[in-house]
């Protein structure tokens, strides 16, 4: 007859059972030390169906933590050097920005180094302010027009915008470019953040390209740098 701590032990649960002989291991970290023989016996089984030694899985499960953590590093390693490579061409425009003599030619340089440094599909100025003698009308938007009001609704948070704006006359800011693009970036040109004074838009043939979920900090410091060196030029016209 079994005695009452031999019933109580029958009556649990699988789970509880495995639970006392975790919790117990943890209590005496020295067992399998004191039990070599044991340890070497105790066969796991595996996924395929075959037993191995307690050991060999713990090598196993080492060796492919250490393959996931290399994996790991290895996309960190490769993610650090794209951002060092796009620091390196924001640092170029920023210099090319500064040697402009007018903002004709901060749209020159930019529709040259974003395109052929960034993989940039289609690049956009565009300026809420009246004509500056001498410069491309083109560039300048009446702030009341739909292509500024549309362009303020999608800017009121004062950050970079991606994802594809059907409302945007892609047309008027692409002309032949327009069909074939299918994603955005907009991003506000401001000193105060009260006072928008213009838009850079971004266009890529690649849908994923300009997401809505996608990291904006590089578009913010390209928004940053071309705000404080048009504001220059529109002060001094």
């Amino acid at each position: 007859m079994n005695s009452s701590s031999e019933l109580e032990t029958t009556n649990l649960d699988g789970n509880t059972q495995a639970q006392d002989v975790i919790d117990y291991i943890k209590q005496h970290p020295d067992f399998f030390n004191q039990h070599n023989d044991f340890l070497v016996s105790l066969e796991v089984p595996h996924a395929s169906g075959t037993a191995i030694s307690l050991i060999e899985r713990q090598v196993n499960l080492l060796r492919e933590q250490n393959e996931q953590h290399k994996n790991q590093l290895h996309e960190l390693f490769d993610i650090a050097q794209e951002n060092d490579k796009a620091n390196e061409r924001i640092h170029k425009l920023t210099l090319s920005l500064l040697s402009c003599q007018g903002i004709d030619a901060c749209e020159v340089v930019l529709d040259d180094s974003l395109c052929d440094d960034f993989s940039i599909d289609a690049v956009a100025l565009k300026l809420f302010i009246k004509p500056i003698a001498e410069q491309p009308e083109h560039l300048f938007v009446e702030k009341n027009s739909s292509l500024a009001l549309e362009l303020d609704k999608i800017l009121n948070v004062r950050k970079p915008v991606c994802g594809f704006f059907k409302a945007l006359p892609l047309e008027t800011l692409f002309e032949q470019k327009a069909q074939s693009l299918s994603s955005l970036a907009v991003i506000p040109l401001f000193i105060e953040k009260n006072n928008c004074f213009g838009a850079l838009i971004l266009g890529s043939n690649n849908v994923r390209r300009f997401n809505a979920d996608m990291g904006t900090i590089f578009l913010e410091r390209l928004g940053e740098i071309l705000s404080h060196r048009l504001d220059s030029f529109i002060h001094t016209a």
